[in-house]
């Protein structure tokens, strides 16, 4: 909690449903998973192309998608996806190593 005065700053931890995708053979057959992060504006169903050859050559590619998404200009048009900012920083990489850590264990039913 930061204090400014009588400002008050309060955190308090929620559930938010998460996407990802996937390109490549299902887990199950895959040579290998490959876990793929895009940048920040991108969206994984268009980064997951630049990975056309891992996948290709009998790799799954599984591109999370960052839990923020926003407008990439003013307030209509494309949309595209971040991990954090500088704001509350700490919090949001405990709160995405704890969504990965998520996703790998969804996967981990489909991958022996």
């Amino acid at each position: 909690m930061v204090t400014k005065g009588s400002l008050r700053s309060h955190t308090f931890t929620t559930s938010k449903t998460a996407r990802y995708f996937t390109l490549g053979p299902d887990i199950q057959s895959a040579k290998g998973v490959l876990i793929a992060l895009h940048g920040y504006g991108q969206l994984p169903e268009f980064f997951l192309r630049k990975f056309s050859a891992v996948a290709e050559a009998g790799w799954a590619v599984i591109a999370p998608e960052g839990l923020h998404r926003f407008y990439l200009e003013g307030a209509h048009g494309r949309v595209g996806a971040s991990w954090m900012t500088k704001e509350d920083r700490e919090s949001d990489i405990a709160d995405y190593v704890a969504y990965l850590d998520q996703l790998m264990t969804e996967l981990q039913p489909h991958h022996s």
